[in-house]
């Protein structure tokens, strides 16, 4: 017995070692210093961004194409030094590639945005959306946070230094489409562009993560998470057929019926969930910065992961779509009518997939879920998840250290996106695409995004046009 008690010993204080050992790595780094910018002039500038409601639909005939061409036209007005100094060019119907040259083209950049936006219900909103009012130093309007936020910061930030006669070391590209909201053929077009001219970015960085609090209890300080990888993506549609009828004379089994008993079978039976490496470094990184307790669980993920699993998974929302690929009931469609017993009844589903789950291993769970030969199950969209992009890098590592200068105190660390962005066509032709939106959020503020009264504070604005400014002075 006492060997049990002896080995029971040995392996707590292996657990306490490494998490004593686990010790916050030192954040030194480069210091550097962003202009005053004209608070004013910024704002009038981004007010007008706002004002061009560049709606995208999937419907093409919904599309006010006008609007597009006039945020184009805008732009040379707005900066008139990025025109003197840039080269610009149109790809596809709404993309727009900018390209800064540096004194080197070896380690070229690209900095993401793009300048759709999703629609927006005036009934609802306090304020009109497309109005760009300014009002207790705060913009109102569709596309603040998403993302004409990270667009004005980048070329303000770049007007800015161009003004000082600054050069880059190396080339940076602008890359902005216009249909990102839509997956369009913008962002696709210009990966294929630059691939022709044989361009491999040191850096790609797009929207994704954003400077957050209380997200992992024992950490009190603001972190910056940043996108290394992105889910995969997947629509099925669960379909069957029958004679239909008069509602009067329902036949036993209903196919809305049928159809729910296997959504709830898979509901049941999820997917298994597992640490990617951005979760687990996610997990370890903030572990570091926590208090002992969470401290010793997060240095000893290869004991504790299956804890940490099972309670994510009963937390459910984001931190559930950490560790698994996640599955939405998102349509459902039958008769036209209420006494009218449908021909056919359909139900839409997503799945949001991580990377060790392909696309085809997806489907064959579903299918197997399921059980019933009787329901058609077919594939409306699918992608597998993105590549995982590393930390140790020279790319990781500028734009952490742009962090850090202008959100002093911020811990920076990878996490998993779990939407979807234009940066995944990036990773075709570079290794290093990061997915971070320089911008400090709440929680109430990340629920405006695609939400009602969108809305951003003009600090908050202006801290995203300092990041891109000391970001372009590490490229």
């Amino acid at each position: 017995m006492w060997i049990v008690f002896l080995l029971l010993a040995c392996f707590v204080m292996v657990l306490v070692i490494r998490a004593l050992w686990f010790k916050v790595e030192s954040t030194n780094g480069k210091s550097l210093i962003a202009s005053d910018g004209d608070v004013e002039a910024v704002t009038q500038r981004f007010s007008k961004m706002i004002q061009c409601p560049t709606v995208s639909y999937f419907e093409k005939e919904k599309m006010d194409w006008q609007v597009f061409e006039d945020f184009k036209e805008l732009l040379p007005v707005l900066y008139p030094k990025i025109h003197a100094v840039c080269d610009r060019e149109f790809h596809s119907e709404t993309g727009i590639l900018y390209l800064w040259k540096g004194h080197r083209s070896d380690a070229v950049t690209v900095l993401m945005s793009h300048y759709d936006v999703v629609p927006a219900n005036e009934e609802l909103w306090s304020k009109p959306p497309f109005s760009g009012i300014v009002e207790a130093n705060t913009i109102w309007g569709r596309g603040t946070l998403d993302t004409k936020g990270t667009l004005c910061g980048i070329l303000e930030a770049a007007e800015r230094l161009i003004a000082q006669g600054y050069i880059p070391e190396n080339d940076i590209y602008f890359s902005f489409s216009g249909d990102e909201e839509i997956s369009g053929p913008s962002a696709p077009a210009i990966v294929s562009y630059l691939q022709k001219k044989g361009i491999r970015p040191a850096l790609v960085l797009d929207e994704g993560g954003a400077i957050v609090k209380n997200i992992l209890p024992g950490v009190d300080k603001p972190i910056a998470v940043i996108g290394t990888g992105e889910k995969g993506y997947m629509d099925i549609e669960l379909s069957m057929k029958g004679k239909g009828g008069h509602s009067s004379t329902p036949p036993p089994n209903s196919l809305v019926g049928l159809l729910s008993k296997a959504v709830v079978r898979l509901e049941r039976r999820p997917f298994k969930s597992h640490l990617t490496p951005p979760v687990q470094e996610l997990f370890e990184t903030l572990g570091i910065h926590s208090s002992f307790t969470y401290r010793f669980v997060f240095s000893n993920l290869w004991c504790f992961s299956p804890l940490i699993q099972w309670l994510f998974g009963r937390k459910g929302g984001e931190m559930n779509a950490l560790i698994r690929t996640t599955l939405a009931v998102t349509k459902a469609e039958g008769s036209e009518a209420f006494n009218v017993v449908p021909v056919k009844a359909s139900i839409g589903v997503n799945l949001r997939l991580l990377s060790k789950d392909t696309t085809d291993e997806a489907l064959k769970h579903v299918k197997t879920v399921i059980n019933n030969e009787d329901i058609e199950v077919k594939v409306i969209e699918k992608r597998e998840a993105s590549p995982i992009s590393p930390t140790n890098t020279e790319a990781w590592k500028k734009v952490k250290t742009a962090i850090q200068n202008t959100w002093e105190g911020t811990i920076v660390t990878p996490y998993l996106m779990l939407a979807a962005s234009d940066s995944r066509h990036f990773c075709s032709i570079s290794d290093n695409v990061l997915r971070f939106s320089a911008m400090s959020l709440s929680e109430e503020e990340r629920g405006l995004i695609h939400g009602n009264n969108e809305r951003i504070p003009i600090k908050t604005l202006m801290d995203t046009i300092d990041f891109y400014e000391r970001l372009m002075q590490l490229l």
